[in-house]
C-alpha cells in the first residue's frame, strides 16, 4: 500500500482548522500523516499539542512565517516522506474514505497518472460545477477557469482543484512543485500546476469518490484580503500564467474579461470603483514578474 501524507495549508483559520482536523478522526486507514501548514502570526497551542483520537493517524505541526499558499504546500510536500501526497483546504469536512480514495486510485491507475482531483461539494453554488459538457478543470482562450468538480463521471483533465487533489510526490517534486509567484488569493496557482504536470508527459484525472464538503469560510485564507484588492491578484496571476505558458496572444482577451468581471461585481456592489484600478495594476505587475521554470 501506498504511504501518504495529507496535508493541508492555513492562515488566520487556526480553531477552523482543528474542526477539520476532528472530523478527519472517521477516516477508514490502516496508516497515514496529517501535516498542518501554518502561516498564522502566531503558533497555536491548540494545534501544537494536537493528537488525532483515530490511532492511525499521525499528526504534524509545521509552523512558518511566509505568508503564500503555494509556498505552504510546497513546505508540506517537503516536510513529508510518503509516496502519495494529498492536498485538502482547512475550511471543509472530508468523507470519511477520502484517504483510502486516493489510495486505491493510485494504487490501480495507469503510471502515466501523476496528479488526481477529487469532488468538491458546496451548498448554495455552482461554483464548482459550472459546465456540465466537461469533467475536472479547464482553461478558457479569455482567461477564465472553467470547473465541474462535482459529477459522478470521471476523466482526464487540465488541472485538479486546490482544495482536493493528490499527487505523487515524485512527481511533485519533478515540476519543482507550485509556482510561488501566484501571488495574494494564489489564484490559478492550481491550473499552473496541472499545465506543468501535462507539460512535462504526467497526465491529471478528476475521480469523484475522493469527497470533500466545502464550507468556504469569509475570513482568513486567501480570503484574508479586500474584495478591491482581491482583482490586483487575479489580474497580476493571470497574466503571469499567460506569459508562463506561452499564450500572450490571450492577454488582450483576459484584460477585457477581468474589467468585465470587475464592472459586473460593482454592479452587485461586492467591488467599488478602486477594483478598477487594482485590476490594472495587477496587469502592469504581472508584466514584470520573473518567471519561475
Amino acid at each position: 500500500m501506498l504511504s501518504c501524507s495529507l496535508i493541508i495549508p492555513t492562515f488566520k483559520r487556526q480553531n477552523i482548522v482543528l474542526e477539520t482536523l476532528n472530523h478527519l478522526n472517521d477516516q477508514k486507514i490502516n496508516e497515514a500523516e496529517v501535516i498542518v501548514v501554518d502561516q498564522s502570526p502566531h503558533k497555536f497551542d491548540d494545534l501544537l499539542n494536537f493528537k488525532f483520537k483515530n490511532p492511525n493517524l499521525k499528526f504534524n505541526y509545521v509552523k512558518i512565517s511566509k505568508v503564500g499558499l503555494p509556498n505552504a504546500r510546497n513546505i508540506g510536500a517537503q516536510s513529508s516522506k510518503s509516496e502519495l501526497l494529498i492536498f485538502i483546504d482547512d475550511d471543509c469536512i472530508p468523507n470519511s474514505r477520502l484517504i483510502s480514495s486516493y489510495i486505491s486510485i493510485f494504487s490501480n491507475f495507469d503510471k502515466k497518472v501523476w496528479c488526481v482531483g477529487g469532488r468538491v461539494n458546496e451548498d448554495n453554488t455552482t461554483m464548482f460545477k459550472q459546465n456540465n459538457k466537461i469533467i475536472g478543470g479547464y482553461f478558457t482562450w479569455y482567461g477564465k477557469t472553467l470547473k465541474n468538480f462535482d459529477t459522478d463521471l470521471n476523466g482526464q483533465c487540465e488541472w485538479a482543484p486546490g482544495g482536493n487533489f493528490a499527487v505523487l510526490r515524485n512527481k511533485f517534486l519533478k515540476v519543482n512543485g507550485f509556482d510561488t509567484n501566484y501571488i495574494g488569493n494564489a489564484m490559478l496557482e492550481d491550473v499552473d500546476f496541472g499545465f506543468s504536470i501535462n507539460k512535462s508527459g504526467g497526465q491529471v484525472r478528476y475521480d469523484p469518490n475522493p469527497t470533500i464538503q466545502h464550507l468556504r469560510i469569509p475570513i482568513g485564507g486567501t480570503r484574508d484580503e479586500s474584495a478591491d484588492k482581491s482583482m490586483y491578484y487575479r489580474s497580476h496571476n493571470t497574466v503571469y500564467f499567460l506569459r508562463k505558458h506561452h499564450r500572450s496572444f490571450n492577454i488582450f482577451p483576459a484584460f477585457l474579461y477581468l474589467n468585465a468581471v470587475a464592472l459586473k461585481d460593482l454592479l452587485q456592489k461586492k467591488h467599488s470603483l478602486f477594483a478598477f484600478i487594482w485590476c490594472w495594476k495587477g496587469f502592469l505587475d504581472g508584466f514584470k514578474r520573473k518567471i519561475l521554470l
